[in-house]
């Protein structure tokens, strides 16, 4: 979980394999590990530089995209993938998550496009940025449709969280959460879609 506003611009990153209605054609999710951020091994790392933070209180976009690179073929662990972010510059403000330099640690096994950074500042702005709110559940269910997972931004005690999106029954949607390290639903835990998701990533094989 995060604690602090002063994270507002990592969690608003949003990171898109595609928007494209058209040419999507059905294939098998892969099968996504389930991490918890506060695993004995590395919960009390520094996540990042900080000096407070750690991977146990603070690294649930570190470890939410840990999953997703693992269910990729990229063979890592929240305590590997943090040191390799740490001397790669992978965060700003000592622990703000990069999400550009955390798929650059898989060397293209991993993709995603960034579309929606409100607040942007300059040192993020890509040629790939455009102007959308959050994606309607149809879409973010099209994309796990095609394989893809998503990195969702919702709330937990009030402070900004990351959970794993892996798949969908119907309009429930599966998730991984980094947080209790376990599988449940998006509904159960945090409610529906619309009221609980507060941005969304679509990540893709490289």
């Amino acid at each position: 979980m995060k604690r602090g506003w002063r994270r507002a611009l990592g969690a608003s990153l949003l990171a898109l394999a595609s928007w494209s209605y058209g040419g999507l054609s059905a294939v098998a999710a892969p099968a996504v590990p389930t991490f918890s951020q506060r695993s004995h091994q590395w919960s009390r790392e520094a996540l990042g530089s900080d000096r407070i933070d750690t991977i146990g209180s603070a690294g649930c976009a570190l470890t939410a995209v840990t999953m997703v690179t693992a269910a990729y073929g990229y063979s890592t662990n929240p305590q590997q993938l943090n040191r390799w972010l740490t001397d790669h510059g992978g965060y700003i403000e000592n622990d703000l998550l990069l999400w550009r330099q955390a798929a650059a640690a898989t060397q293209g096994s991993v993709r995603w496009q960034w579309l929606h950074v409100p607040g942007m500042v300059s040192q993020l702005k890509t040629g790939d940025q455009d102007i959308e709110d959050l994606p309607p559940q149809s879409l973010v269910e099209a994309q796990l449709d095609a394989g893809r997972l998503v990195v969702a931004e919702v709330r937990l005690y009030g402070g900004m969280h990351f959970v794993v999106i892996t798949g969908h029954s119907g309009h429930i949607l599966n998730i991984n959460d980094p947080w209790y390290g376990d599988r449940t639903t998006l509904q159960a835990r945090y409610g529906n879609y619309q009221q609980a998701v507060h941005s969304a990533q679509i990540y893709y094989r490289g």
